[in-house]
């Protein structure tokens, strides 16, 4: 049996822990103190979900209307707490099917960027991970910490970024990041969708995954007009030639599509 020493101090005893203990006794003896040198934040996830609606020409995000406090009755992105022995990556899977009866796998997901600011949760001190995924517009099913899911419209209009749905409006500002409008949104929403959508619009002419949001398959008229949502302009004012050009190393051509009278369009599949 291992003798432990006697210490004359509290500092004597955390540095032995710490440098001479194995780290199975580091790690018993650490979890044993009442006040460890580092606090722990709560960790949460939070997803931004994109789809786009090729009949309505729509790109569209993915909110709920949360049903409790804080910032009850506001609208967010879907997430919440990451269970103990849980990966953030799988706390997104099952917060997103939990809230809104999506079904997501993790190849669908790419990693966004984390948030820590001290204030960003009234409860305390709480850090999420936030995470992306472009998807087609399915069905949605409210649950959990849900009141309502709705998508919303995502428009782009110069420098702001619109958000709606019927009565609601909420409008962030590209540049400022400010909300304004007549609905806000909960947390520090407003910041990780304009991050998200500034990471696709930055990249998508050397990754564009954003295409994913048109299903397996796409012609470079729908690839045009989904690149055109995100620089806020009409689609045909980017040109045919020009932007096949400087894409289509980054599509398998895959076949045609008849589009009524007419030659039928070449359709396309990301690499």
């Amino acid at each position: 049996m291992k003798i432990v020493p006697n210490f004359a101090s509290k500092e004597e005893e955390k540095k032995y822990y710490e440098q001479e203990a194995s780290e199975t006794e580091f790690l018993n003896w650490y979890n044993k103190q009442d006040l460890p040198e580092y606090e722990k934040p709560s960790l949460t996830v939070d997803i931004v979900l994109l789809c786009y609606n090729k009949e309505e020409d729509q790109l569209k995000i993915l909110l709920i209307n949360r049903k409790a406090h804080p910032y009850r009755a506001s609208w967010a992105l879907p997430g919440g707490f990451v269970n103990r022995n849980e990966s953030t990556g799988e706390s997104v899977l099952r917060e997103t099917k939990e809230e809104t009866g999506v079904i997501i796998s993790k190849e669908n997901i790419e990693q966004l960027h984390s948030f820590s600011r001290p204030d960003r949760d009234p409860r305390g001190w709480v850090v999420t991970v936030s995470y992306l995924a472009f998807i087609g517009e399915e069905p949605l099913i409210a649950g959990d910490d849900a009141k309502e899911v709705r998508w919303f419209t995502l428009e782009r209009k110069e420098e702001k970024l619109l958000l709606t749905n019927a009565e609601t409006e909420i409008i962030l500002d590209l540049k400022t990041g400010e909300s304004t409008g007549k609905d806000t949104l909960a947390f520090d929403h407003s910041e990780i969708i304009l991050k998200a959508f500034n990471r696709v619009a930055n990249k998508m002419e050397h990754e564009p995954q954003v295409l994913q949001v048109l299903g397996k398959d796409f012609t470079i008229t729908e690839a045009r007009k989904v690149f055109a949502k995100f620089s806020g302009v009409d689609y045909k004012t980017i040109d045919h030639s020009n932007f096949k050009k400087a894409m289509l190393h980054h599509f398998n051509e895959i076949g045609e599509r008849p589009v009524g009278i007419g030659r039928p369009s070449k359709i396309y599949e990301l690499k």
